[in-house]
């Protein structure tokens, strides 16, 4: 029980800054600013789609409708895994939670304002050319990170089995 309730601990921290980082950037007196000259600023961004703003052309009678109920699906499919692993040793049932959380306040901004609010905006300089990544925020953050850990994890569980049965 105590272990689950770190997790749920996490879960309200996470869901807390990122919250909290999105209304700085809407409010009203934020300016966008350089964080590291030609590599990293924090600006206001819409994203009425999802990941690299796929959907976004979508109509928006519906897309956030749309969005909204596939984004539960994934969390409540998240939730279902997560109360599975959430007693087992391991990282699973923590990096679970930051998928959760990232997914809850994705959710939130879309219920609440139609759109999620992005504010992370990484670019690079090469041969007089600026190439950007999609902006993004916290809860995206939470999510990728967690996700390509969840991954490693998997790879590396799948090397151990084959090397204790023997296979290559």
């Amino acid at each position: 029980m105590k272990r689950s309730r770190q997790q749920l601990m996490l879960f309200t921290a996470l869901l807390a800054m990122d919250q909290l980082s999105k209304a700085w950037v809407e409010h009203e007196g934020f300016r966008p600013f350089t964080v590291i000259e030609g590599f990293f600023d924090i600006v206001r961004a819409h994203n009425t789609g999802v990941a690299f703003s796929v959907f976004a052309d979508l109509p928006a009678s519906w897309r956030t409708l749309f969005l909204v109920l596939m984004t539960c699906a994934i969390a409540l499919a998240v939730v279902i895994w997560w109360n599975k692993e959430r007693q087992r040793p391991g990282l699973t049932s923590w990096l679970l939670i930051g998928i959760l959380a990232g997914a809850v306040g994705n959710i939130w901004d879309r219920i609440q304002l139609g759109y999620v609010v992005d504010f992370i905006l990484w670019h690079v300089r090469l041969g007089g050319q600026t190439y950007y990544w999609p902006a993004f925020n916290l809860a995206d953050s939470y999510i990728s990170v967690a996700v390509v850990l969840l991954l490693l994890i998997s790879f590396r569980q799948q090397r151990d089995t084959a090397h204790s049965t023997g296979g290559s």
